[in-house]
């Protein structure tokens, strides 16, 4: 485990922000944009890692430990990797170093990188590249057993450098008001070519599902329930709007989403899916 103190900004230094719309999140009813989406009843595990490319134990056995998990992205888990001090700016982003603080104080045991979540249960990442990805699988399959809460469907329609991105929602069991669930959506870059910082004669980098921007400054993204009540096979629909970084390969794009219900520190994966 690399031993140097992760560093968080308290600036905003994500490549671009950008306005986010949200319209037509309704209750007990679709609407036509969403009417073809169907919901899952079956967990995913969100793989949450943490890294920057000054981090020389994250080069060699953080990143791999991550992107070997990904051959199993959308069947039981979903991936994310985030940074906030990467000397490469462009690698930022805004959500990374609100989320790195909570997770530090109520998951990982020290302050360091690389560091991994699977939902809200850390997995130590080690030299073992084999062990570490055999630790997080374990923990996606067991998440995957649990009883579900709640299942996400998402699709996404990219016109020019706009992406629509449209999410349905359905809860499998009642709450009563005052639970506060939120839904988290990842615009991340896949297969990103990027400069090795650490030695000027390596080859570049490969980054898989870079976070490049949410549909909130808050990790945990905006309001599913508004604190009402949810009945037992209730849906929630919305359709968001996001404006891409003209610099982003719109070919490379994907959406994760993520289920979060706030209330711990950090707030709780209820599931997690991710459209290509």
């Amino acid at each position: 485990m690399f031993n140097r103190i992760y560093q968080m900004k308290n600036a905003l230094i994500c490549f671009l922000t950008i306005p986010v719309l949200f319209f037509s999140c309704k209750k007990d009813s679709e609407s036509e944009v969403n009417s073809t989406l169907t919901v899952e009843q079956k967990n995913r595990a969100a793989v949450i890692y943490f890294g920057e490319d000054w981090c020389i134990p994250c080069q060699y056995y953080g990143v791999p430990t991550f992107d070997s998990c990904l051959k199993y992205e959308g069947s039981i888990l979903t991936g994310i990797k985030l940074n906030s001090t990467s000397q490469n700016n462009s690698l930022n982003c805004n959500i990374a170093a609100g989320a790195f603080q909570d997770f530090v104080s109520g998951v990982f045991s020290a302050g360091t990188i690389p560091s991994c979540a699977v939902n809200n249960v850390e997995s130590v990442i080690s030299i073992d590249i084999a062990n570490n990805a055999t630790d997080i699988l374990n923990k996606a399959i067991s998440f995957q057993q649990d009883s579900v809460i709640a299942g996400l469907a998402l699709d996404k329609v990219v016109v020019g450098y706009k992406v629509q991105i449209n999410t349905k929602v359905k809860f499998f069991k009642s709450f009563a008001a005052g639970n506060d669930f939120t839904l988290g959506l990842y615009i991340v870059e896949d297969n990103l070519i990027m400069p090795n910082i650490i030695t000027s004669a390596g080859l570049p980098l490969v980054y898989r599902n870079q976070v490049r921007m949410a549909n909130s400054s808050y990790y945990y993204g905006t309001t599913i329930n508004d604190l009402e009540k949810i009945d037992s096979n209730q849906e929630f629909t919305k359709t968001t709007i996001l404006y891409l970084n003209t610099n982003w390969d719109k070919n490379k794009l994907k959406v994760v989403g993520i289920i979060w219900k706030k209330g711990t520190t950090p707030a709780t994966v209820v599931n997690s899916n991710v459209v290509m």
